[in-house]
């Protein structure tokens, strides 16, 4: 029998530490929820080519990425990202060595706005938007 309290979704963001190397956090997302809706996430960013970017986005940049959903992370610290963008399908799949950073603070408020992210794009997909 289908346990009927499980949610739709759910998006949990880990970091892991590792003091010793040059990126010391790993930033990752664990998905609960239903797994033909955690499919269908994946099917709509690796369609849509789904980004996050830590930099402004204008709308140039959605036709240089060729992609229809470009999510801005507007950084209050003070630090430079190495990266232009990443991947949603890539974040999503857990994709080794992807979300790796150097700061601390950076990664607090980095996760705070994947979290707001995970959850506003699973809305839109939910209600038909993408």
């Amino acid at each position: 029998m289908e346990n009927k309290t499980t949610k739709l979704y759910e998006f949990r963001v880990m970091v892991e530490e590792d003091l010793a190397a040059q990126l010391p956090y790993q930033v990752y997302v664990n998905f609960l929820g239903e797994s033909e809706f955690y499919e269908r996430l994946v099917a709509v960013a690796k369609r849509d080519r789904v980004l996050l970017t830590g930099r402004p986005a204008p709308f140039m940049m959605k036709l240089l990425f060729k992609t229809k959903y470009l999510f801005y992370l507007e950084q209050q610290t003070n630090q430079k990202l190495k990266f232009l963008h990443w991947s949603l399908e890539g974040i999503l799949g857990k994709k080794k060595d992807m979300l790796l950073f150097k700061d601390r603070e950076f990664v607090i408020e980095f996760r705070e706005a994947l979290l707001i992210y995970l959850n506003q794009f699973a809305k839109e997909v939910e209600q038909g938007k993408l």
